[in-house]
């Protein structure tokens, strides 16, 4: 059985279509804001004798390239909720680093950015010590 989705190829009431040309209509309240807002200046073009064009001004612009900030480098290395550090042995954020898991902290230690720490020893959880719950219960 095959699952085939339902109105496809139809658009919804007053929806732009993502491909094509859109209609030069649809951007005028946009450029009515632009305007009266004072956002845009209009330039005479010296290349075209009684030519202009239309400038965006410099505070809307430094606003633009506050809201669009700049697509961010990809990441060095995965980062890992669910592992073991190898070095300090707890549940933390880890990267996989030449075959093992290491938190940020072991890893700046063992590359020498900081001075090298021991390793933790594992804390016991009172949940499992049987003899311990049993006292409790006691009480």
């Amino acid at each position: 059985m095959t699952m085939e989705p339902i109105n496809e190829g139809t658009r919804l009431p007053g929806a732009v279509p993502l491909h094509g040309d859109i209609p030069i209509e649809a951007f005028n309240p946009l450029l009515r804001s632009l305007l009266t807002w004072d956002l845009v200046e209009r330039v005479e073009d010296p290349a075209s004798p009684g030519g202009h064009r239309w400038l965006l001004k410099e505070a809307a612009q430094r606003r633009l390239d506050a809201l669009a900030p700049r697509p961010r480098e990809a990441a060095s290395s995965l980062a890992y909720l669910d592992h073991w550090c190898a070095r300090c042995r707890e549940q933390k954020l880890t990267h996989l680093i030449e075959g093992r898991y290491l938190c940020t902290d072991c890893q700046r230690a063992e590359s020498g950015e900081e001075r090298p720490s021991s390793p933790q020893p594992k804390r016991p959880r009172a949940a499992h010590d049987l003899l311990s719950r049993a006292r409790l219960l006691q009480r």
